[in-house]
């Protein structure tokens, strides 16, 4: 070995110690802001605890989360990873025209987990007789954006999942949006925001999330699926919120040349009370999230158990309960309008029995919406047998 080679492999094995000491001696961080996440923190350590399995992975998942320089270390691997033709960083795929997408495979999602899913779904609509049931399960990106993915990148069989869906769903509405969300791209221009290449944004660049154009596209279908006529977008008064949006994508892979994305917001709402676990909060938009950095959470400020919205002066007295993830809260201000209450629950923080809630708050409309790989992935949607 070279006297060079010895050190740079010197320097490097004595950066990596020298982090590991002050990973385990400093302070440590609590949350990170960049990726909208509590970090894992170091185990209290049990000396007959040490060592199993268990602690040892969490000690390592510790060490990685609390690592010194964790967020530039990121950033330079992506940077030495494009140099040399990489389109796969960090779980996250670097796409054409600056978007990025998430890599979740086959092998990522378990087929029993999401039958059962589906299954608690029926459970939810056997809870809801009187009620119109609903699913609308939102396509991942990457299903939808397929000419912006890297070549031979690859995702779960998102075909095979509707076709599951649409055979195991009994009494229940599947809405299905792919078709529309592949054709608005073309067909709308001037409405939204346009990407690098002219097309109509329905998938933030640096997110995962829909764009406000993607979620009245998916407000469009449901209102037309439960026999109703859809506002146009131009009637809600959309105004830009932030051009500086950096997503969760871009957290993952914090790729140099990221271009931010533009969020914008439906202005001509409804006067509402709105409720968020108890407590009453001013309005739906929470635009001190401009100057943070999660500013997908202007919306009701983030995700709570239970948001309960009353519309003051509502023309009809229908009621709507969505069971949802944080896609349904860019969705939600355009439903508004068609009804005198909605609830959203989010069964990760909702506490409550969901039986006993729905027989206390009998509803029109029950939707149930989430993204595709989400939905499959979810781990509390047993929550709606009890």
């Amino acid at each position: 070995m070279k006297k060079k080679d010895i050190i740079f492999v010197v320097c490097f094995a004595a950066a990596l110690a020298i982090g590991g000491i002050v990973t385990v001696t400093a302070g440590h961080r609590e949350y990170s802001d960049n990726e909208n996440r509590y970090l894992i923190q170091f185990p209290k350590l049990v000396p007959e605890d040490v060592m199993t399995g268990e602690v040892q992975q969490e000690l390592t998942d510790a060490f990685n989360d609390q690592f010194p320089g964790r967020d530039w270390l990121t950033a330079l691997s992506t940077t030495v990873k494009k140099g040399i033709g990489m389109k796969d960083v960090g779980g996250v795929y670097l796409g054409k025209d600056h978007y990025y997408f998430e890599k979740i495979m086959n092998q990522n999602i378990s087929r029993t987990d999401y039958f059962q899913n589906l299954r608690f779904v029926n459970r939810l609509a056997s809870l809801s007789k009187d009620a119109e049931v609903t699913a609308l399960l939102v396509p991942s990106p990457g299903q939808i954006l397929k000419d912006k993915l890297p070549e031979h990148a690859s995702l779960y069989d998102a075909d095979a999942m509707y076709k599951t869906a649409k055979e195991t769903l009994q009494n229940v509405k599947l809405v299905d949006i792919r078709k529309d969300m592949k054709e608005v791209r073309k067909q709308q221009k001037g409405a939204g925001v346009q990407d690098s290449s002219g097309e109509t944004q329905v998938y933030y660049r640096t997110d995962h999330h829909w764009t406000q154009y993607g979620a009245y596209v998916g407000y469009k279908a449901y209102t037309e699926s439960v026999g109703r006529k859809a506002a146009s977008y131009k009637n809600f008064d959309i105004k830009e919120f932030s051009d500086a949006f950096y997503g969760t994508l871009y957290s993952k892979a914090l790729d140099s040349d990221a271009v931010p994305d533009t969020i914008e917001l439906p202005e001509n709402l409804p006067e509402a009370e709105i409720t968020c676990d108890g407590k009453e909060i001013d309005a739906v938009y929470d635009t001190a999230k401009k100057n943070e950095k999660d500013k997908y959470a202007v919306y009701f400020g983030g995700n709570y158990g239970e948001v309960d919205i009353r519309m003051k002066n509502p023309d009809n007295d229908r009621t709507l309960v969505i069971f949802k993830d944080s896609f349904a809260n860019s969705m939600v201000p355009f439903l508004m309008k068609d009804y005198a209450q909605i609830r959203m629950i989010d069964l990760r923080y909702f506490k409550r029995s969901v039986s006993k809630y729905m027989e206390e708050n009998p509803a029109d409309e029950v939707l149930v919406l989430y993204e595709m790989s989400s939905f499959a992935q979810a781990d509390k949607l047993n929550k709606l047998m009890k």
